[in-house]
């Protein structure tokens, strides 16, 4: 067991609290395969948000893994105390898979804002960037962070400190602060792309409804709740971080906490994105099944 010095690095309710982050990262991961197979047939008219799925699979197993080692080294803190870089072995392919995933859902709220506010241009020079030159321009700006850390700034591994088990504690204020800054940009460029974009929705809901697409209209409605997800529990937790010499906000505390907040936020979307695919596939089924009794009444 942990050492005899202090007990567990993590208090019983950081346990409990880290451990709801377990379970809200294998439920949305659950939800994202599900909503994978749903769009599968419709998604090269949703292919941004596609690829958003496969990168919340992606982050949510990583995130599992973290906060799960994060567990067990608190009570097993001499037993893996040569193990305890792997938090630095997962933590930073989470880091640059959410950075990836931060930029694709910024540009699934910038595309929807163009789409909105300049249908006819947007239809008209949208082929002009494909999809998957944003796909690999997110993973550039994903790898770019951790080129940022090795050339400018410092990863200290062997200097892990024993009572720490989150990836903070593995890199010096340099990237700590740049991490900070480009984060906090990017998810309020989101915040207000998609202001802009539940502006336009909210003044013209009718037309829109009439005008749109049915899979325009799920786009549009699940950007507005990544962004909602996105200031709630990406942006305010990242402020945070600044708070963090606060003894409430410490690891033995409340755990990893801004990863736990992003993940049950995840997990709160990804139950919403199922109330809105759910209810306009019931929507499509009383056209169907309506359409069918129409036409049985004309033969009878």
């Amino acid at each position: 067991m942990s050492s005899s010095q202090g007990g567990p690095l993590m208090s019983v309710q950081a346990v409990l609290i880290t451990s709801l982050g377990v379970i809200s990262s294998i439920f949305t991961t659950i939800m994202n395969v599900y909503f994978i197979k749903k769009i599968g047939k419709t998604r090269h008219k949703m292919i941004l948000f596609f690829y958003r799925l496969f990168l919340d699979v992606t982050y949510n197993v990583f995130a599992c893994a973290y906060m799960t080692f994060s567990i067990l080294y608190s009570f097993f803190t001499e037993e893996l105390r040569e193990q305890q870089v792997f938090i630095v072995y997962v933590g930073f392919p989470l880091q640059t898979v959410g950075a990836i995933r931060t930029v694709v859902a910024l540009a699934i709220s910038l595309e929807r804002v163009l789409a909105i506010y300049t249908p006819i241009m947007f239809h008209n020079h949208r082929h002009l960037c494909p999809s998957i030159l944003i796909l690999m321009f997110s993973i550039f700006m994903g790898l770019f962070e951790n080129l940022i850390l090795y050339l400018f700034c410092t990863l200290n591994i062997p200097a892990i400190p024993r009572d720490c088990a989150v990836m903070r504690c593995s890199i010096d204020n340099c990237f700590f602060n740049y991490w900070t800054t480009d984060r906090s940009v990017l998810f309020a460029l989101n915040f207000a792309f998609s202001g802009l974009l539940s502006t336009r929705l909210l003044l013209f809901k009718k037309s829109h409804r009439r005008n749109a697409g049915e899979e325009q209209s799920k786009i549009n409605h699940i950007a507005l709740i990544d962004a909602a997800n996105v200031f709630l529990c990406d942006f305010l937790p990242t402020f945070s971080n600044y708070v963090n010499q606060y003894p409430f906000f410490s690891f033995k505390n409340i755990g990893p906490y801004v990863y736990i907040i992003k993940l049950i936020g995840s997990a709160v979307e990804s139950y919403f994105i199922f109330k809105i695919l759910k209810r306009k596939s019931a929507r499509t089924s009383v056209v169907v099944t309506t359409t069918r009794t129409l036409q049985n009444s004309t033969h009878l």
